[in-house]
């Protein structure tokens, strides 16, 4: 130890000082030369030379009470340095105001007199108000400096000189004496709590936690080496002497007790030359350290054994109760990991301060060790101190056995409680709870009103498994697990109505994904609910002006239950698209909160469209089947599976013709008419062919049914649009012959002969050629016909012949006229011209035409005639016309399929010039 400098502050002996925590300056009470005592400030960090030690001195003050000096037997500083109090042995105490640093602005004060030597002074501070402590020998009493110096007494017994200190903290002080009995603690209200302590008291002194007393008390060998005497030991350097343990020797003893864990750190006496103990006059605790200054002016250093050397020391005695409240005790030690890093990196202090894990490490010790004393229940008191550090499956382990299993129920309740629990603690746990059959327990931890810390799915699971349907069922409630309510009401109670009511309630989005999974299972159980409620989705229109769902997407869900089918597709149609089956005229209910969408809006969707086309198309299939259409053919094998009756299956006939009839029914008219050929459905089919324009198709079904009156009415109604019907029909009585039913067998035959032969369909070759198909068809049937087109024949032949003659005749005619022009002379007699009119005058231009003209009246136009040239154009274009269209086969080809008449075709084309390889000249 050296000696940084030293100053002469009094004349004569010092008697007290105060180093001010938060600031360098020093408070110190001496003598003068003539005794008497004085008060003065320093501050440590100025010098009055710089070649000098002496700090400077900011205020001295003598301390007197009247005319008589009396010594000062105790201070009291504020560490705002606004207040100091100064005791005298004469019983007064002397407070001074202002600050103290400097002389100005101070104002001393008498605040108590008594006629006993006041022994100890403490200021009490909590931000608002100061109180001084005032201990004399035969009372303590405290004065509200802050309120008129107002003072109360707090008890009729006082403290010795020297065993009067003030707790360290910083504010709501408390005093602390020493008796000889014990050490009383005194608070604003009075006494507090006491340290039973014996002895004569000397001296106190704080050490960090530690309460240092002095005392004059014959040492005890097997006390000062107690369990916990060896703590707090000396440096190796240090001169401290133990006394040997068979030795008594009677001295001031030093002790150091640590209240709050109760136990003794240190106890022993410093001895001088010849093993005498020598008195103690002062202890210090600065640096760290105790520093103990004895009577034969030596100074004793004591040090604190590091952490870890007292933790060794208390895990060999197995008193780890004492180890955590040391640790916990620590200034070092704080609440966490996180708080102990944030610490060390604030403060730059060493490594080896003690965070939360240390502790931790402690009750592990602990436990482990009660574990292995099969005291269990402790034990797993202390593992539950260990939660967030220490591997639960490390302490769950453990406790696995049957005879254990409340242990670990306790360890898997405390993790849920701090929200550290995973799926598999909640599951073990909800076994524990199931295994012990402990329901209330078990009723606390699911049905509580706490925030819960635990993975609900995994609860409800379990719940489930272990056949604690409530409990899982008001999981399900609280956290709206739709999906497991509906999964236990359906899979585990079978309590389909609630199940029905329950989906009734969900949102549609809620609902839908439910009936995905449920929806079959509830419309079998429950088929005429399930309906309203399935009609409620589709029909309810949402903020959006439409539906929540689209029909299509149920209807599997009535695989066994065709009937039903039947009935929510029939009201669906007819609450959403007022398709109305069998209603008679009747307006369709509007769907409740809104507007049934009619199929006559622009407004509807594609998608729209397609659901009215699927459902209308599937209700027609329902129909046509009787329940043993695809649909229905599902599930033709499966027992659950309903029968309807033949009543109904009549009544779904007439209910399909009346929706193939209905103008709103937007179904798909090629699936319907699949489905009518499908089931034979024959009115059906004739509807659509009707529909479809499929005259020859209507046509041919009367005729696989021998309806040979629907066959004549079909031909009269539709063989204007498609004359075709006609030929057809003659081919289908031809091969009847006379085997036609009715009064006049042949009638039939002979009317579709005569519209035949009316408007020229087929030619009379044709017509033999069908009706000699049948050998029963004789010529006297069809004798008129014949005579008929024979004689048509002849008289187109013979006009044909003479227009043969006179175009022969024109053509000779034109050869003639084309020799004389090109072999003869032309004689022009013409004298006027023909545009205006006046005799011709040379020069004069006459064409081939015979007209004539002025040249001046042509102009350049001189090279045709311009009456003629017209004409010439018109015959030229048409000319040209038919040589273009000589190249185009794909025109020619597509006349000659659509004609029935294909060598009268053929034969325009020639007399065109279309084949012809001569091209007119430009």
């Amino acid at each position: 130890m050296v000696v940084v400098f030293s100053f002469q502050a009094h004349e004569r002996h010092v008697t007290h000082m105060k180093h001010m925590k938060h600031q360098n300056q020093l408070v110190s009470v001496g003598e003068d030369a003539s005794g008497i005592p004085v008060v003065k400030v320093w501050n440590l960090d100025k010098k009055t030379d710089k070649n000098a030690d002496t700090p400077v001195l900011q205020r001295s003050s003598k301390i007197q009470y009247g005319q008589k000096v009396f010594p000062v037997t105790a201070l009291a500083v504020m560490e705002n340095m606004t207040q100091v109090a100064i005791g005298l042995e004469n019983g007064v105490v002397v407070l001074i105001r202002g600050d103290i640093s400097r002389d100005r602005f101070t104002k001393s004060k008498i605040i108590h007199e008594g006629s006993e030597m006041v022994t100890g002074l403490g200021f009490y501070e909590d931000g608002k108000r100061t109180v001084l402590y005032i201990v004399t020998l035969a009372r303590v009493l405290t004065c509200d400096t802050s309120n008129k110096d107002q003072k109360r007494i707090l008890e009729e017994t006082g403290g010795e000189v020297d065993t009067v200190l003030l707790t360290p903290q910083d504010t709501h002080q408390e005093i602390v004496i020493g008796r000889n009995e014990a050490v009383y603690f005194y608070g604003l209200d009075g006494r507090g709590p006491c340290c039973s302590i014996d002895g004569q008291k000397t001296r106190l002194i704080w050490f960090r936690n530690y309460l240092a007393i002095v005392s004059r008390e014959t040492v005890n060998t097997a006390e000062r080496h107690s369990a916990l005497a060896d703590l707090v030991v000396d440096d190796e350097n240090s001169s401290v002497i133990e006394a040997p343990p068979s030795e008594n020797s009677p001295g001031t003893v030093l002790t150091l007790y640590d209240l709050k864990n109760k136990f003794v750190a240190y106890n022993g006496t410093f001895m001088g030359s010849g093993y005498k103990p020598q008195p103690i006059k002062a202890v210090l605790a600065e640096w760290g350290e105790l520093l103990v200054v004895t009577a034969d002016h030596k100074m004793y250093r004591l040090q604190e054994k590091d952490m870890d050397t007292k933790l060794e020391i208390l895990y060999k005695k197995n008193m780890y109760t004492l180890a955590i409240s040391l640790l916990s005790t620590t200034p070092a030690s704080v609440s966490s990991t996180i708080e102990a890093e944030s610490l060390v990196r604030a403060t730059g202090a060493p490594s080896g301060e003690y965070d939360y894990g240390t502790l931790v490490e402690i009750y592990k010790r602990y436990g482990d060790w009660l574990y292995g004393k099969t005291e269990f229940d402790s034990a797993i008191q202390q593992y539950l101190q260990t939660i967030g550090h220490l591997e639960p499956s490390y302490v769950i382990r453990k406790f696995l056995d049957a005879q254990r299993i409340h242990n670990l129920t306790s360890y898997l309740q405390a993790l849920h409680e701090q929200g550290l629990a995973n799926a598999d603690h909640t599951t073990l746990l909800l076994n524990c709870y199931t295994k012990l059959k402990d329901v209330k327990r078990l009723d606390e931890f699911i049905k509580t009103d706490k925030e819960i810390k635990f993975d609900v799915e995994t609860a409800i699971r379990v719940c489930r498994q272990g056949g604690y349907f409530d409990h899982a069922l008001w999981l399900t409630k609280k956290f709206h697990e739709d999906e497991w309510y509906l999964r236990i009401q359906v899979e585990d109670l079978k309590h389909y109505d609630d199940a029905v009511k329950f989906l009734a309630g969900l949102k549609p989005r809620e609902a839908i994904r439910a009936l995905t999974r449920y929806g079959y299972v509830l419309v079998t159980e429950k088929p005429a609910e399930m309906t309203n409620v399935l009609l409620k989705l589709c029909t309810e229109p949402t903020d959006e002006g439409r539906s929540s769902a689209w029909p299509e997407d149920f209807l599997h869900l009535y695989v066994n239950r065709t009937e039903w089918c039947v009935k929510f597709l029939e009201q669906l149609l007819k609450k959403r698209w007022n398709v109305s089956i069998g209603g008679k005229g009747k307006e369709p209910q509007q769907p409740p909160g809104g507007t049934a969408a009619t199929p006559s809006t622009n407004l509807e969707s594609d998608r729209e469209k397609q659901s009215r086309s699927t459902v209308c198309s599937t209700l027609l299939e329902l129909y046509l089947g009787g329940g043993q259409g695809s649909i229905a053919g599902i599930a033709e094998q499966d027992p659950s599976f309903i029968a309807v009756p033949e009543a109904t299956r009549k009544r779904w006939r007439t209910n399909a013709d009346l929706l193939l009839h209905d103008q709103n029914a937007n179904y798909d008219i090629n699936h319907a008419l699949v489905l009518c050929k499908m089931h034979e459905f024959g009115s059906g089919i004739l509807y659509l062919y009707e529909r479809m324009s499929l005259h020859k198709d209507i046509l041919q079904q009367h005729m696989d049914a021998s309806d040979y009156t629907n066959v004549i009415s079909t031909c009269k109604a539709y063989g204007d649009a498609d004359p075709s019907l006609w030929t057809q029909s003659l081919a289908f009585f031809a091969e009847k012959g006379t085997g036609l039913g009715g009064p006049n067998p042949q009638a039939e035959l002979l009317m579709v002969l005569d519209t035949i032969d009316k408007k020229n369909l087929l030619p009379p070759l044709q017509v033999v050629q069908i009706l000699a198909r049948n050998s029963t068809v004789t010529i006297g049937m069809v004798k008129d016909y014949i005579i008929r087109r024979v004689e048509a024949e002849r008289r187109n032949i013979s006009e044909s012949q003479k227009l043969i003659v006179s175009y022969r005749d024109e053509t000779l005619k034109m050869k003639e006229q084309i020799e004389e022009l090109q072999t003869k002379p032309l004689i022009f007699q013409v004298t006027k011209c023909e545009i205006c009119r006046q005799p011709l005058e040379l020069p004069t231009v006459y064409f081939l035409c015979k007209h004539s003209y002025h040249q001046r009246c042509l102009g350049d136009a001189d090279g045709e005639c311009p009456r003629c040239a017209p004409e010439h154009r018109m015959i030229q274009d048409l000319v040209r016309s038919q040589e273009s269209n000589a190249g185009r086969h794909d025109v020619f080809m597509n006349k000659l399929e659509s004609t029935d008449d294909r060598f009268g075709l053929i034969a325009e084309w020639f007399s065109k010039n279309a084949f012809s390889t001569v091209r007119l000249a430009d």
